[in-house]
């Protein structure tokens, strides 16, 4: 039986299943790739297409599709972005306003805030040189539900010293910037980031299957189930290796990467962001073009702007975001008019850093050049 929004053979109702695309993903779950499935969704205009392969839950035998729910990674990056953004064109918040300024009680002698002034447009642009938290709850880790705290993760932020110590210097990621990002939000409007995003993102754009979950580990309705080798966080899991994360707490996330949500959403809220619906020109202008060289990153990875990477295809520029979280991985590419889009996902990411494998790398790419016209 078909689920809402599904054809009987998998295919989104409203698309149509590509030979191209097809075969694209059908390589990332051929052996000896470690994807138990994958699948590549594309539009041009009004045109949409789409690839799947493989399950989404190996425990039943659910196949891969399109329209199934899934944990978005660092794509939450552009959404917070855009609310910062929002409160930047309400005249609330400035770029260059200071995070000492905006969070006095952040600062202490001897953590990293206590340097060189940082600004909101470094946390966005992650040039801050914060140390990126997600390298350190190891330690802490117990379980797989595990709630964290977002005061705790920020802790772990500010205790390490700066990657550099000359706040815009250069470009290295890390996800403090984000849960700075969110406290900021929360001080200034006197709301949490998800009333924020519901508000100001999810209701007026009409995205019903997206949600910023902090405490709960469930995903309700149907959707895609993650798998990770969890060797080093559960070395005694009978699985290790390919073991079930689906119920990972997305309070390790928080702003910078809990979202869940699906292919369609993310390519609504891409086109309704680059279209203008949710920025004036001006402001949606800069955080397109100001933008760091992302150095030391992967192709087609060239410069990052104020909540979003600017990839390098063989089809031309686009904008988007890469999303890693914990058995998914997802990455959206867009023109820079909205017109042309794919979001490529897979459902295996390891907690181990064993890379990206190659077939997957290359289906997003070659997707995102298969739904734009030459030219």
């Amino acid at each position: 039986m078909a689920t809402a929004g599904q054809a009987s053979d998998g295919q989104t109702a409203g698309s149509r299943r590509d030979p191209a695309l097809q075969t694209l993903v059908d390589q990332v779950v051929a052996d000896p790739n470690p994807n138990p499935g994958a699948f590549l969704r594309a539009r041009h205009g009004s045109d949409e297409r789409f690839g799947a392969a493989g399950l989404a839950d190996r425990s039943t035998g659910t196949p891969m599709a399109p329209d199934l729910k899934f944990r978005a990674g660092s794509i939450t990056k552009t959404f917070t972005a855009t609310v910062v953004l929002q409160l930047v064109a309400e005249h609330r918040l400035r770029l260059d306003d200071t995070v000492q300024s905006l969070l006095p009680d952040q600062v202490h002698t001897g953590n990293a805030l206590a340097g060189s002034p940082i600004t909101v447009r470094q946390l966005l642009n992650h040039t801050s040189g914060l140390y990126d938290y997600i390298d350190g709850p190891l330690p802490h880790f117990r379980r797989l539900d595990q709630y964290w705290p977002r005061d705790q993760l920020i802790d772990i932020g500010l205790a390490e010293p700066r990657y550099f110590p000359a706040p815009g210097s250069r470009f290295r990621y890390s996800n403090t910037n984000y849960l700075l990002l969110d406290l900021i939000v929360e001080r200034i409007t006197d709301r949490d980031l998800r009333t924020n995003l519901e508000r100001r993102v999810f209701a007026p754009l009409g995205l019903r299957d997206t949600s910023y979950p902090l405490a709960q580990t469930t995903i309700e309705g149907p959707h895609v189930h993650g798998y990770a080798d969890v060797s080093l966080l559960l070395p005694n899991a009978p699985d290790p290796t390919r073991s079930d994360v689906t119920g990972f707490s997305p309070s390790e996330a928080g702003a910078s990467g809990a979202l869940v949500t699906t292919a369609a959403d993310i390519a609504r809220f891409y086109r309704a962001l680059l279209q203008g619906r949710l920025l004036p020109p001006g402001l949606l202008r800069r955080m397109l073009t100001d933008t760091v060289p992302t150095t030391g990153s992967a192709p087609p990875a060239v410069a990052y702007g104020l909540g979003v990477y600017v990839y390098a295809t063989g089809c031309g520029r686009a904008y988007g975001h890469g999303g890693s979280a914990l058995g998914y991985l997802t990455f959206a590419l867009n023109s820079r008019d909205g017109r042309d889009q794919l979001v490529a996902h897979t459902n295996w990411n390891s907690f181990a850093d064993t890379g990206i494998d190659d077939d997957f790398w290359a289906a997003f790419q070659r997707g995102y050049c298969r739904v734009r016209p030459p030219g």
